[in-house]
């Protein structure tokens, strides 16, 4: 009984290891957390179960481009005022964007 056990717990911590770790596994062109903006090239610094329910950002009706992003659902370490120019934002929406935070 004992034996079963341990099958049973080591098969539930590999699959917990999988579910958490899906963005750094699958590709990118099937994995959309990895497609997100805010993750891109940064896909092995998240933390296990980031991508599980992530949106991106809020939505900035009758906006479009760069400006359709109306508040960062989170804000990453690596977001700073540098990526978000290199990025494309311009340095007001830049700034406000991280002033959210």
């Amino acid at each position: 009984m004992n034996s079963k056990l341990i099958v049973v717990l080591s098969v539930f911590a590999v699959l917990t290891l999988l579910a958490g770790n899906t963005h750094r596994y699958l590709s990118a062109s099937s994995d959309p957390c990895q497609q997100d903006i805010s993750h891109l090239n940064h896909v092995n610094e998240l933390p296990m179960f980031h991508c599980i329910g992530h949106t991106e950002f809020a939505v900035a009706p009758g906006k479009s481009g760069l400006l359709r992003v109306a508040k960062w659902d989170h804000i990453h370490p690596w977001m700073t005022l540098d990526w978000h120019l290199e990025q494309g934002f311009n340095k007001e929406h830049a700034l406000e964007l991280i002033s959210h935070q």
